[in-house]
């Protein structure tokens, strides 16, 4: 009895501290599924069916290592990706880095102003009012709470994230067939636009922002060194989630558009296809798991830029700063929102339609974030004993070289058509 007892501590201390590190992996694995994620998974899927999740367990793996370096690196140097980008290379490189990620991220964020409108238009709410009150409310509640209570609204949004799995559930699907065709696909015929897709879906769930922000929202957070080894089980958790979660929207619009042969180019209108195929209330569901998406991608990828600015030109950027000190933070938060918004309210405009480039293009810059993820997880001097090394270090270098290859190749195709 006193070593059940024993057992029964140790594991509760554990889990104790697990809960209390939890956040940062979590939230920014399952915020890589934002609305521009969705409107991805649901185009690929529809296209190409389960082939286009060919690659989820290497990509459940790399964004679990991904994220481990990059909270690794947060607690034991204290210091963002951009602070060190910043010291080590200087201002030159630093300003072309964030140009970079500014006009990715400004893509990211219309995508999700895009996925909140649909959301409000799909429940024939009045769309114009409700997403300007939104983003207003957003910029608010960002602006004047602490750290610790918008994460708890960031991990309830994340409870929106099981309307896809219950939409699966509602398409009847046959799993063994589905894993099947996941892994074992007939891809003989897609041509060069499949392996296109796939590095979008790939640069929708290991994100450019994502590598920056969970540095980040770490050193946010204030771990300790004794929390690093719960914080990187947190990591792998939020990667096991993540990918769970796209494989569920695959499935929804695999079982139901892709079999019927029916393409569709975003979230809401693979919402509306799903209502005579699968009924009402997994259209519903898909809707509901649009809202949650858009507003949870649509505060953390501004979060991100806003990050990376203070970091690369050492200004102070936290969310416990207040307004006054961290003008500059909040601004470029609050900037980008406003931008995405003025050209959401135009009501012809869809931005759904430019998803798989946005996110084309958060796969091929990831080579350029792993680089630097490489150089200072691999640096002695930086690390000391929590230097990268060993299978992990491998991967990461393996899939760097592959990413640019394929994002190489598939360019080509794309500018000379052959996909």
């Amino acid at each position: 009895m006193s070593n059940f007892r024993s057992f029964f501590q140790k594991w509760k201390h554990r889990l104790f501290i697990f809960f209390l590190v939890l956040g940062p992996g979590l939230i920014t694995a399952i915020a890589d599924n934002d609305a521009g994620g969705v409107a991805t998974y649901t185009v690929a899927a529809a296209t190409f069916g389960m082939a286009s999740q060919l690659f989820i367990v290497p990509t459940i793996l790399l964004l679990g290592i991904t994220l481990d370096v990059g909270a690794r690196i947060a607690v034991v140097t204290r210091k963002g990706l951009g602070d060190l980008i910043r010291e080590q290379y200087g201002i030159k490189i630093s300003l072309l880095i964030f140009l970079l990620y500014f006009i990715v991220n400004q893509g990211v964020v219309l995508q999700n102003i895009s996925g909140l409108k649909a959301s409000f238009q799909l429940f024939d709410l009045p769309w114009a009012i409700l997403l300007t009150a939104t983003c207003l409310l957003l910029i608010l509640f960002v602006i004047n709470f602490s750290y610790a209570r918008i994460q708890r609204v960031f991990l309830i949004l994340v409870f929106f994230y099981f309307s896809y799995v219950l939409a699966a559930k509602l398409t009847n699907p046959h799993m063994g067939t589905l894993v099947k065709e996941t892994l074992i696909p007939n891809v003989k015929n897609f041509g060069l636009n499949y392996w296109f897709t796939l590095i979008a879906v790939l640069g929708t769930t290991i994100t450019a922002w994502g590598q920056f922000f969970v540095n980040s929202y770490v050193n946010d957070k204030k771990l300790s060194m004794e929390q690093l080894k719960y914080e990187r089980a947190e990591v792998y958790f939020g990667a096991l989630v993540t990918g769970f979660f796209s494989y569920m929207i695959t499935i929804a619009v695999a079982s139901t558009l892709f079999t019927n042969h029916i393409t569709v180019s975003n979230g809401q209108q693979a919402a509306l296809a799903l209502r005579p195929l699968a009924g009402p209330l997994a259209s519903a569901l898909f809707a509901s798991g649009l809202f949650g998406a858009s507003l949870l991608g649509l505060t953390i990828v501004p979060l991100a830029t806003a990050y990376v600015f203070s970091e690369l030109f050492g200004y102070e950027g936290s969310l416990d700063t207040n307004f006054k000190k961290g003008r500059l933070f909040y601004t470029f938060f609050s900037t980008q929102i406003f931008i995405a918004l003025i050209i959401a309210l135009i009501p012809s405009v869809s931005l759904f339609s430019l998803t798989l480039y946005v996110d084309y293009l958060n796969g091929a810059l990831l080579p350029v974030i792993f680089y630097f993820l490489i150089r200072f997880a691999e640096d002695k001097e930086l690390m000391g004993k929590y230097v990268l090394k060993g299978f992990p270090r491998l991967f990461l270098r393996t899939a760097a070289v592959i990413i640019l290859i394929a994002v190489v190749l598939s360019f080509i195709g794309k500018i000379f058509g052959l996909g």
